[in-house]
């Protein structure tokens, strides 16, 4: 049971003797204590390591044959593409082997990379706050492509991306000017190459007219996504955006279905009256193929501590939701009924991203 407690670890004094006998006080801060997990789940640390010099990894994504593990460092460059550069990494997962390292031709900071399950080519978001750029690369070959975005939409930066079935990218638009600035836009695939910039169309306002909240079961007006996030898709193809400013997770569906955006209000379990903040939403689905199984390894990236963890447990069953709770440094399971969130790992020195890799187990 988790009962919402917290340790925090304090400085040691240590008395520090010099050669003529005088005596001074330092601290010494103690070492960050591993994170761990609950039962019946497993945290280990990845076997791949960063190469030289980079740092703060992020998104993350699984190739479509489940062998390869993409990760983004953003390496502490600017957000709105004013200084630095930012790296792609492609890993062997079964061995930690690094097979390519790319720099991204664009200066500023990666915030979003997902795999096209057609091509398989690796898009990448370049600068959340301003100046966004898309870069493609060819996973053959790691040849990376730079792709503007020229739309009055588009006021602010690009995070997160997700690919549909109907040749479409779905891309968060952040920091966008406040008023009727959309925070998700569709790009289509089809047309990437015909220019070196990209048309987007919008497909969410900041403030949708109708919010069917699902944990109370009831309509409501007056939501304003603030600080759009991370997205990903649900099993039954639905967008599933996070926002930061209202703590939801907001659900958009077919236009002409019934309640076409939902909002999912979150809280943590062992306090279901305080909001809670999360960075990274998955559902126990491939991010690239959206195949399922009850067997698998959820990816986690710690960007402070430069660690990429996996986690593993016997069963995942096939509808179950993990979020990374940013502010708290946990990874929990959430309800999507309820909104409450669970933690299953804790200790985190800065938890961000988060993917899952499908191991086939079923009775072919």
């Amino acid at each position: 049971m988790y009962l919402g407690l917290r340790l925090v670890a304090r400085p040691l004094m240590l008395a520090v003797t010099l050669s003529a006998g005088a005596a001074f006080l330092v601290n010494v801060e103690p070492a960050q204590a591993a994170p761990m997990a609950v039962a019946p789940y497993t945290l280990g640390t990845f076997k791949g390591t960063a190469p030289s010099g980079l740092t703060a990894p992020d998104d993350i994504a699984v190739s479509a044959d489940g062998a390869d593990l993409w990760v983004g460092y953003g390496n502490g460059a600017a957000t709105d593409g004013s200084m630095g550069s930012s790296n792609v990494v492609e890993y062997n997962i079964a061995t930690g082997e690094v097979m390519q390292n790319i720099t991204i031709p664009v200066p500023g900071h990666i915030d979003g990379l997902k795999i096209d399950p057609a091509t398989g080519e690796v898009w990448t978001n370049i600068n959340e706050d301003a100046n966004p750029k898309v870069v493609i690369i060819n996973p053959k070959n790691g040849k990376a492509t730079t792709f503007t975005v020229s739309s009055s939409l588009i006021t602010g930066g690009l995070d997160d991306l997700v690919f549909s079935g109907n040749d479409s990218a779905f891309v968060t638009a952040s920091s966008q000017a406040p008023g009727t600035t959309p925070v998700i836009v569709e790009i289509s695939v089809k047309e990437k190459k015909k220019n070196g910039s990209l048309t987007v169309t919008s497909v969410l306002p900041q403030s949708p007219a109708n919010v069917w909240n699902v944990v109370t079961n009831k309509a409501e007006t007056g939501d304003t996504i603030g600080d759009p996030d991370s997205m990903t898709l649900d099993p039954a193809g639905e967008l599933v955006l996070n926002d930061r400013s209202s703590d939801s997770l907001f659900i958009v569906r077919n236009p002409s279905a019934t309640n076409p955006v939902l909002r999912v209000p979150l809280a943590l379990a062992s306090t279901p009256d305080v909001p809670l903040e999360v960075d990274d939403t998955v559902f126990t689905i491939s991010p690239t193929t959206h195949e399922s199984s009850t067997a698998g390894t959820l990816f986690i990236t710690d960007t402070t501590a430069n660690v990429i963890y996996t986690l593993t447990k016997p069963y995942f069953p096939s509808n179950e939701v993990y979020s990374a709770a940013n502010v708290l440094n946990e990874v929990g399971l959430v309800d999507l009924n309820s909104g409450l969130f669970v933690p299953v790992a804790s200790g985190f020195m800065g938890v961000h991203g988060l993917a899952f890799s499908p191991i086939t187990v079923a009775i072919p």
